[in-house]
C-alpha cells in the first residue's frame, strides 16, 4: 500500500517536472513588428520595456505560436529584422513548436499581432477615459494626462490621434445605446 502511494507520488512529481519545462519562458529569439509611434510607446510602457514580452496565455502569444513558420529559403531581403519604427517582441518557448527553427513571422502574422495590440490599446483608452462620462472641455487635459500615465510622448500629433480614436469609439457607443433604447421601447408584435 505504501509502495503504491509512493510510486504514484513519484509519477506526479515526474509529470509536474515535465510540465514545468513548458512554463512560458522567453527564448532569445525576437520578431520585429512595425507600429505607429504612440502605439509602440504604449506597448513598451505596458509590458515593461524592450523587448516586449507578452504575458503567459495571452492572445498575442497564441497568434505567435500559430503564425511562426520556418524561414523561407528564397528570402533575400531581411525585411523582418530590426528597423525604423519596429518593436522587438520576445518569442516564448512553445510546447509544440521549436522556436529555434520556427522563428519567421510572415506578413499575416504581423498584421494579426498589430491588430491585437491596437485593439488592446483602444480598449484601455476607452475604459480609462469613458468613466469620466462626456469629457467635453476637459478632453485635452485628460488625454494628455492619460498619455503621460501610459508612457506616450505628450505631443499634439499623438493627442490628435488619441482624440480621434476616442471620438470614433464614443460615436459607436452612442449609436449602440440609441439603437438599444429604441428596440426596448418598441412594442412586441403578437
Amino acid at each position: 500500500m505504501i509502495i503504491k502511494s509512493f510510486k504514484k507520488l513519484i509519477r506526479i512529481f515526474k509529470f509536474a517536472n515535465e510540465m514545468a519545462k513548458y512554463d512560458l519562458k522567453m527564448s532569445d529569439i525576437r520578431v520585429y513588428v512595425k507600429l505607429d509611434s504612440y502605439l509602440a510607446e504604449w506597448l513598451v510602457h505596458e509590458h515593461g520595456g524592450i523587448p516586449v514580452a507578452f504575458p503567459k496565455n495571452s492572445y498575442e502569444n497564441d497568434v505567435l505560436e500559430m503564425s511562426l513558420t520556418l524561414r523561407p529559403k528564397n528570402l533575400d531581403d531581411d525585411g523582418d529584422g530590426p528597423g525604423e519604427g519596429k518593436i522587438p517582441i520576445a518569442v516564448p518557448y512553445f510546447k509544440y513548436k521549436n522556436v529555434k527553427s520556427y522563428n519567421y513571422l510572415p506578413k499575416n502574422g504581423q498584421l494579426a499581432i498589430q491588430k491585437s495590440i491596437r485593439q488592446r490599446f483602444m480598449m484601455q483608452l476607452w475604459r480609462d477615459l469613458h468613466k469620466f462620462g462626456n469629457i467635453g472641455k476637459q478632453r485635452k487635459e485628460l488625454i494628455f494626462a492619460w498619455m503621460e500615465a501610459h508612457g506616450i510622448t505628450p505631443s499634439d500629433t499623438n493627442w490628435n490621434t488619441l482624440a480621434k480614436i476616442y471620438q470614433r469609439r464614443q460615436d459607436v457607443y452612442r449609436k449602440q445605446r440609441k439603437m438599444a433604447k429604441n428596440t426596448v421601447n418598441e412594442p412586441l408584435e403578437t
